[in-house]
């Protein structure tokens, strides 16, 4: 107890120091920023206290603290998380509790988004391996009976290597053959990357995301320095996966990796 008072007065003298408001939750994390701010719930970067590591804690805005949906959603987030278990998903980690009783759902922690990437930044290797990871991870979230939902630049994120990405945020993830309104939510996604029979509120299947993965791959090319062969042939591709009928897509991520495989 000494100790952790010891602690407590150690962290909040730091914040009084540097001039920030942070805030210490369940007396193991310090929120150190806040990194985005949703309709129902904020989410920080934080510090583990004594073990120093970085998370990203996802947590019901207190305007939102007694919202039935909010709560389901955030709570049902975190069982899909802790479901998955992929190289290229960030890892859930733990739901806390807070002490006024909001769920708050801890995960792997990664600097960088896709959406900060800079014109030229990346190379057709570089495109190329990103998408296998994106595919793969896809693959793994289909085969777990979930289609993601909200695949964009802002949900795809990496640490040390652009390689690396990692698919963040099952806030609005559905089972196979569902929709949003089976949730008590109205539209659900980025408008901009969402495939059209997610936009018109109709069951999403595998292939509503392969339509996301193909825009992404448009905005990867459209960062990439280099204008080989190659890129021409994944330009196809990602209208390929992009087109507006899910038919014609794809039938699902590993045809989609066959087709990314056979780009010679």
């Amino acid at each position: 107890m000494l100790v952790d008072r010891v602690r407590d007065a150690l962290d909040r003298g730091l914040d009084k120091l540097d001039g920030s408001d942070r805030t210490i939750i369940a007396n193991t994390f310090v929120l150190e920023a806040l990194v985005h701010r949703g309709i129902s719930v904020d989410v920080f970067r934080a510090r583990h206290r004594e073990l120093g590591t970085i998370h990203a804690i996802k947590m019901l805005r207190a305007d939102h603290a007694h919202d039935p949906v909010a709560r389901r959603l955030l709570l049902r987030e975190a069982q899909i998380g802790m479901a998955l278990h992929h190289p290229h998903i960030a890892a859930a980690q733990v739901v806390l509790r807070l002490s006024d009783g909001r769920p708050a759902l801890v995960t792997e922690w990664l600097d960088h988004r896709v959406a900060e990437l800079s014109r030229g930044s990346l190379s057709i290797k570089d495109v190329t391996t990103m998408m296998v990871a994106l595919l793969s991870a896809i693959s793994a979230v289909h085969a777990a009976g979930f289609v993601h939902c909200d695949l964009s630049p802002s949900n795809l994120r990496y640490g040390d290597s652009i390689r690396d990405i990692k698919i963040v945020d099952f806030g609005i993830a559905l089972e196979i053959g569902r929709r949003h309104s089976e949730l008590d939510i109205a539209f659900a996604g980025q408008p901009d990357f969402a495939a059209p029979e997610q936009m018109a509120g109709e069951n999403v299947d595998v292939r509503s995301d392969l339509y996301a993965a193909g825009l992404l791959l448009s905005l990867l090319l459209r960062h990439c320095r280099e204008t080989a062969e190659k890129a021409e042939k994944l330009k196809t591709l990602a209208i390929r996966l992009s087109q507006p009928r899910p038919e014609d897509r794809p039938k699902n991520a590993n045809a989609a990796l066959h087709l990314l495989g056979g780009l010679k």
